[in-house]
C-alpha cells in the first residue's frame, strides 16, 4: 500500500491525533465509501504494521477496495465498548502468500 497520501485540511483547532496514538488507546478505525457504500473495521495497532505509525489517524489511509476511489472514503474512530466484543466484524492480517515465478531463458543463461 502507498506510504503516500493527499493533503488533508483540518481545522487549526482540532488537535493531531496519530495512527499510533489511536493504538495505544486500542481504538477501531472505520473506513466507510461514501460512493459504495461500503464500510470496513480496522484495529488501528493492524493498521501500523501497513502503514506509517505518525499519519493522521483520521484521514483516508488507502482507496476503498471495491470501487477503488479515496475521495469519498471518510474515515472515524471507534472506541470499542463491551457491546462490540463478539459482534463487531474487524478486518485483521492474514497470511502472506509467496508466489513462485517462472521466466524461460536459453540453457546456460544466468535465470534474471
Amino acid at each position: 500500500m502507498p506510504e503516500t497520501f493527499q493533503k488533508y485540511h483540518r481545522h487549526p483547532a482540532r488537535p493531531l491525533h496519530r495512527l499510533k496514538d489511536a493504538a495505544r488507546t486500542g481504538q477501531i478505525i472505520i473506513m466507510h465509501c461514501h460512493l459504495c457504500r461500503r464500510t470496513l473495521n480496522f484495529l488501528a495497532s493492524d493498521l501500523m504494521t501497513v502503514v506509517a505509525p505518525d499519519r493522521p489517524a483520521d484521514a483516508p489511509l488507502f482507496p476503498c477496495s471495491k470501487c477503488g476511489k479515496i475521495d469519498y472514503v471518510h474515515v472515524n474512530l471507534h472506541g470499542p465498548s463491551d457491546a462490540d466484543y463478539g459482534h463487531l466484524v474487524i478486518r485483521r492480517p492474514g497470511k502472506v502468500k509467496r508466489i513462485q515465478t517462472w521466466h524461460s531463458v536459453l540453457l546456460g543463461d544466468e535465470p534474471p
